[in-house]
């Protein structure tokens, strides 16, 4: 395995991020896994994921680990990935605002759905995610941009997360999620999966009081 970690930002990083960063390279080295980081700063994502993946076929890397720059995760992050032996997989992240709703989707085309109520648990197909904490072969980037001017640019009503899953899936790809990976988004507070759950409970006893 030879991983590129691609890290689009928009400017300063969290110290909690470059924390988690820290441990997962540690732990990489540790393993014995070849791998480099690369950063793309700018206020376009879509042009810095484009730059990031072109990176990334150019280079001589199996795989692209994305992680955004407002997440946190643990050290064995790539491990967990990988055991499913899929071609594409997302851990589970949820959005930084309330009500916190997944970044999971069960469907994104026409509409974007994303995904409600209890995960599986067990990994599980779905049909696309943010790309905050995804884990892919270099090959579907390739393919990809063998049919396309670009592998992220947004689509009508999808952004480019969402517009390059609908590339892939149109390509036969499979997205899957891992139940087991849940990683932290990084806002005022650290927002886990579990916690859109509780705000709901919340507002539904407010609303009975």
């Amino acid at each position: 395995m030879n991983l590129l970690i691609a890290i689009p930002t928009n400017d300063t990083m969290p110290f909690q991020f470059v924390e988690s960063l820290t441990k997962l390279i540690r732990r990489l080295d540790m393993d014995g896994i070849k791998y480099d980081v690369a950063f793309q700063g700018g206020t376009l994502v879509y042009v810095g994921r484009d730059k990031l993946s072109l990176k990334a076929i150019s280079g001589d890397y199996s795989h692209v680990l994305w992680l955004d720059s407002d997440m946190v995760f643990t050290e064995d992050l790539v491990d967990d990935l990988l055991d499913n032996g899929k071609d594409f997989t997302t851990g589970i992240a949820h959005s930084r605002r309330a009500p916190y709703p997944s970044c999971v989707f069960t469907e994104i085309y026409p509409c974007p759905t994303r995904y409600e109520g209890e995960y599986p648990s067990e990994v599980f197909q779905i049909a696309g995610c943010g790309m905050a904490c995804v884990l892919m072969k270099v090959d579907v980037l390739r393919d990809v941009w063998s049919h396309h001017s670009t592998a992220f640019f947004p689509e009508r009503e999808l952004g480019e997360d969402l517009a390059f899953c609908k590339r892939a899936t149109d390509l036969g790809y499979k997205i899957f999620a891992d139940p087991h990976v849940q990683v932290g988004h990084i806002g005022h507070f650290v927002v886990y999966p579990d916690y859109q759950e509780t705000y709901r409970k919340s507002i539904t006893e407010v609303n009975h009081a």
